[in-house]
């Protein structure tokens, strides 16, 4: 899975003297003027991102994505159809291990990171796209989104929007839109130094063509099977939580996975899951890892083991991991 940390300090350092005080009608002034360009600023970003939803489910086009992670670079053709309400999609891995993942409407087959094909619905964990989340993020609590400058990405003009993370429990995304569609052309995913993390962008675009049916065909010929659901729903909620989670995340999914239970939580941009999974009584400790991106932190005690895994700083991912909290017994359940 900054600038930011130490910006929202400083402002919150500078701001409060002031506000102990009745300021003078310059600085009252001052004041409203800054509200009132940081307005200007905003409201355009939020159109822009508002557009991106649309962009991706009504555009035809075709192209190649190149994913930068740490280390890793990946390479992946894009195939993308939109024709009387009907939405096609497929994904390709170009370099590495060989992947691939189609959609048909709601729904979506991964191919490769299992022996079979795997078909579920793609609104069992949220929209399938990405980049779709992005559609709403001006209107989160957590951060805060700016118009940028501009740039060009795969030979398109694009305008760049910078979604900054309001506390330092979250990253903040850097993303490019193309000028005249809102397509995402690049998307960065920023770390504490406001360097980037993990990079999307088009290197070769095809906007406004169709995908052949050839291209938007599964490689594999066995039919969809549909999987376990990732819903907190009364009969699946395995009831257990996170006590006093990050600000701004919240619990949007749980299941049971065997013996084991999985939490999804989301701010409505970064996601970190909560895996409880049973363990040895005298195994205990907590340990720490970092790939890329991704954090993740484990804990050990009273015969269980937390995971909490995402993108998102390493302090994040620890208070989820230490703040589980298995369910109550219940009355009659034995």
């Amino acid at each position: 899975m900054r600038l930011r940390a130490l910006s929202f300090a400083l402002l919150a350092a500078f701001a409060s003297p002031v506000l102990a005080a009745d300021p003078p009608a310059s600085q009252g002034w001052v004041a409203g003027a800054k509200a009132w360009v940081s307005g200007l600023w905003s409201k355009p970003a939020g159109s822009w991102l508002e557009r991106i939803g649309p962009a991706l489910r009504e555009q035809n086009y075709q192209g190649t994505l190149v994913i930068v992670s740490g280390n890793r670079v990946e390479t992946v053709a894009v195939f993308h159809a939109y024709q009387d309400g009907r939405e096609r999609m497929r994904m390709l891995t170009l370099s590495g291990a060989r992947r691939e993942v189609v959609r048909d409407n709601r729904v979506v087959m991964v191919i490769g990171s299992q022996p079979q094909a795997v078909g579920y619905d793609s609104n069992t964990a949220g929209q399938w796209n990405p980049a779709e989340k992005f559609a709403d993020a001006a209107r989160l609590q957590s951060y805060q989104a700016k118009l940028g400058g501009t740039a060009r990405v795969a030979g398109r003009e694009a305008q760049v929007i910078e979604l900054q993370a309001k506390d330092e429990w979250r990253y903040g995304f850097r993303l490019w839109l193309d000028k005249e569609t809102a397509l995402p052309l690049r998307i960065a995913l920023l770390g504490e130094a406001g360097l980037p993390l993990e990079q999307i962008a088009f290197t070769e675009l095809r906007l406004g063509t169709m995908p052949s049916d050839s291209d938007l065909r599964a490689s594999s010929q066995r039919g969809l099977q549909r999987v376990q659901s990732l819903e907190a729903g009364k009969e699946t909620d395995p009831r257990w939580r996170v006590q006093s989670p990050p600000p701004g995340f919240r619990l949007t999914a749980a299941r049971h996975l065997g013996e084991s239970v999985q939490l999804l939580y989301s701010d409505g941009l970064a996601n970190v899951s909560v895996y409880i999974e049973p363990a040895s009584p005298q195994q205990r400790g907590e340990s720490t890892m970092r790939r890329g991106a991704v954090n993740a932190y484990s804990v050990s005690r009273g015969g269980r083991r937390v995971v909490a895994i995402g993108k998102v700083p390493a302090a994040t991912v620890a208070q989820f991991a230490r703040g589980v909290q298995a369910p109550a017994v219940r009355r009659g359940d034995g």
